[in-house]
């Protein structure tokens, strides 16, 4: 059977065409040298030279986060308020000022209270002259015994009253109990005041206290001291560390979960109770080797990379990993610090293999420890 001129020329070029791209890929070298397939670096049957990308396996500190939602407490916090009734004679505080303990933040009118301690200071005087006369007494035999015991009851009895007297004198003087900021004034001098009146607020700011939940699933693997690190809307770029300072001895049958108090320092006041945070709780935290996740090639339920050695051949070694985060595992076994692993060009590699590595220049003699913050596990 003939073949049409046409369609004899149009098979003829099909297999030029064929012939002309083996041709190509077999004799010509990949970087476009014109090397053929018996020389060093050829491509063919005398070499199988492949471009990649490399990188070292690296030692970086690893550890797994719980993620919750936190409130802040102040260190101290305490509502201010008066001990006693009175007139308002003196403030001494501004609205959001910071004070020491011990300071007198306000002074009420206690001339009758003083008053009264000076009644008292000379009952007590009185009660004292009568027990020396008595006593005297008694050391002559010239007074009973139970007359003596009455008169020392008596004593007692003044002094007792001359310690009340004072106790309510000094509840006229209010006083810091520690150092903190104050909050907003609720009263004015002048005003008549009973106790329970609101006068201020008084918080330590100096520490803050996170309080948060997780699951009781985490109960085995928390302890005191572990890290944590938070975030809050008021300042969404900056990362707020801090220590967990207690875990509570109880589950919540509701919710199943238990309490943890975090404390923050917070030497520059910027952080208030009531702020909501989002905590990070860092735990089993350790020194891991860690590869690219893109240098995994699986095959038969078992995860293999390819290490290159010296002389720019790759092997494959099987490998055990660990725990992942997001562009990257951690390697467990099979793996040394330093080793050089294919990340890029892997897929159609085999043992034995020579490569060239693109970027060798960066990765050869490239630092494998790195001192990165604990991330997500």
């Amino acid at each position: 059977m003939s073949v049409s001129r046409p369609l004899f020329w149009l098979l003829f070029a099909v297999a030029l065409a064929v012939g002309l791209y083996f041709g190509y890929s077999t004799f010509i070298a990949p970087d476009g040298s014109g090397e053929s397939a018996g020389r060093p670096g050829g491509r063919g049957f005398g070499g199988n030279v492949q471009a990649v990308i490399a990188t070292p396996v690296r030692q970086e500190i690893f550890a797994d986060r719980l993620e919750a939602i936190g409130t802040l407490q102040a260190n101290e916090s305490i509502v201010v308020t008066a001990r006693a009734q009175g007139i308002v004679e003196k403030i001494n505080f501004s609205d959001g000022g910071t004070v020491e303990e011990g300071t007198a933040l306000v002074q009420f009118d206690e001339d009758e209270e003083r008053a009264r301690l000076q009644v008292e200071l000379a009952n007590l005087e009185e009660q004292r002259k009568q027990f020396e006369r008595i006593a005297g007494l008694a050391r002559a035999n010239a007074t009973s015994e139970a007359r003596f015991d009455e008169q020392q009851a008596a004593v007692k009895k003044a002094e007792a009253n001359v310690a009340a007297a004072r106790a309510r004198l000094s509840d006229y003087t209010i006083r810091a109990p520690f150092d903190g900021r104050l909050g907003t004034r609720r009263i004015s001098v002048g005003a008549l005041v009973t106790p329970g009146t609101v006068i201020t607020t008084l918080d330590d700011l100096s520490v803050v206290k996170l309080d948060f939940s997780v699951p009781e699933i985490f109960l085995s693997t928390l302890s005191v001291g572990l890290d944590i690190e938070a975030t809050t809307a008021a300042y969404p770029d900056e990362l707020f560390q801090g220590l967990v300072k207690s875990i509570d001895t109880r589950v919540n049958p509701t919710t199943r979960s238990v309490d943890i108090r975090a404390e923050i320092l917070n030497e520059d006041r910027r952080l208030r109770p009531g702020m909501l945070m989002v905590v990070d709780l860092i735990k089993d935290r350790r020194e891991s080797l860690m590869i690219a996740e893109e240098s995994l090639v699986p095959f038969e339920n078992q995860q293999y990379v390819f290490v290159v050695s010296n002389d720019n051949s790759v092997e494959r070694v099987p490998v055990t990993i660990g725990r992942r985060r997001p562009g990257s595992v951690e390697v467990l076994e099979g793996l040394e610090l330093g080793d050089l692993v294919v990340t890029e060009g892997n897929t159609s590699l085999t043992s034995g293999n020579s490569v060239r590595i693109l970027n060798e220049s960066d990765v050869r003699g490239a630092p494998v420890s790195s001192a990165t913050q604990p991330s997500q596990g």
